[in-house]
């Protein structure tokens, strides 16, 4: 049970180190919103504090009314009754209570003076609450656009480009190696057809030399 205990007490520790440090990894900005919600929620308390101490005093005040009403009607039946005496004690009772309800009734108006003033200033904290998270999403939607422009920029900005003369000159030397070595290619195949093409001129050559060798022959002979 008391290791139980102790595992329960860590846990809840590590938690709350876990929550402050969340905390304090916040922006002033977050801190400023967060602090401005627990005002408001606290704030709206004590305004309800308020107007319950007001509903209060109100029903008091009402019942104090009530009262020193059924104390009259017992002066009237004492007098009704010629028991001066006891007219005189209810009068006195009812007296009392008469200004009790007077005082209730002051405490009421000033009540009702601190609830509208405490409306009032919730109302207008909670609009400059309103105002300051707008302007915060503002700036945070600038934020991130900015952090989008530097990374960006950043990314370009980081990229070596070699010196632009030097790489052309490559580029250049490349392409007449390259425009040599088609040349050459070329001119080799000129080369291995005319090899080609030789002996098959010369073959026509000598059967176009023997036929007419032979019709020449041929009319001698006959001659």
């Amino acid at each position: 049970m008391e290791k139980l205990k102790q595992i329960s007490e860590q846990i809840k520790e590590n938690i709350d180190q876990f929550i402050e440090a969340a905390e304090n990894n916040k922006s002033p900005l977050e801190k400023t919103i967060n602090d401005m919600k627990k005002r408001i929620v606290e704030a709206k308390e004590l305004v309800a504090t308020a107007i319950a101490e007001l509903q209060r005093l109100k029903r008091t005040h009402q019942e104090t009314v009530n009262t020193a009403g059924i104390w009259d009607k017992k002066v009237d039946a004492a007098l009704h009754n010629s028991n001066k005496k006891r007219a005189t004690e209810a009068r006195q009772c009812e007296q009392q209570y008469q200004q009790r309800a007077n005082d209730l009734e002051q405490q009421i108006h000033v009540q009702e003076a601190v609830v509208a003033d405490l409306k009032t200033a919730l109302i207008e904290f909670h609009q400059q609450f309103r105002n300051t998270v707008k302007r915060a999403e503002t700036l945070s939607q600038r934020q991130k656009q900015a952090e989008t422009l530097a990374e960006f920029y950043k990314l370009l900005a980081e990229f070596d480009l070699p010196d632009e003369n030097i790489a052309f000159q490559q580029a250049e030397q490349e392409l007449k190696e390259t425009e040599a070595k088609a040349k050459m290619w070329k001119e080799r195949n000129r080369r291995t057809q005319v090899k080609t093409e030789t002996p098959t001129e010369e073959s026509e050559l000598d059967a176009a030399l023997a036929a007419l060798k032979e019709d020449v022959l041929g009319s001698s002979q006959n001659d």
